[in-house]
């Protein structure tokens, strides 16, 4: 059997081949849809990524630890009181839009960390 090549190789038309981006994997506020962080700033703390803790009026939050949360914004002060990592001070996290509590973002001399309460935020 003959295989015959109907189009000519040299005059063929190419086709250009684009990527196309994928979408990021936004972390959204649950109050407003806000971007607050995306999926690849996950990290892991303590040997783990999720954590589950209480504060001392008996209230538990479960807070998935980022690397960067640009729509969390600081919203007090810093304070070691309490503090659920060791060698770090913590201070209250917002919503850069609807204000509403995200969690906190901890702070050492030489390192930083978002810990947002999964239950404040919309994954993809």
């Amino acid at each position: 059997m003959e295989v015959v090549c109907k189009i000519d190789p040299d005059k063929a038309v190419k086709e250009d081949t684009k990527t196309e981006a994928k979408p990021a994997k936004e972390i959204l506020c649950a109050v407003c849809s806000h971007k607050i962080s995306d999926m690849s700033k996950q990290i892991i703390v303590n040997n783990a990524h999720e954590h589950t803790f209480a504060n001392p009026h008996g209230i538990v939050f479960q807070i998935g630890c980022y690397s960067d949360a640009n729509g969390c914004i600081p919203a007090s002060i810093p304070s070691s009181e309490f503090s659920w990592f060791p060698g770090y001070t913590w201070r209250i996290g917002i919503c850069r839009s609807c204000s509403a509590h995200l969690g906190w973002i901890f702070l050492s001399d030489n390192d930083a960390f978002y810990g947002l309460i999964i239950d404040k935020l919309i994954f993809p």
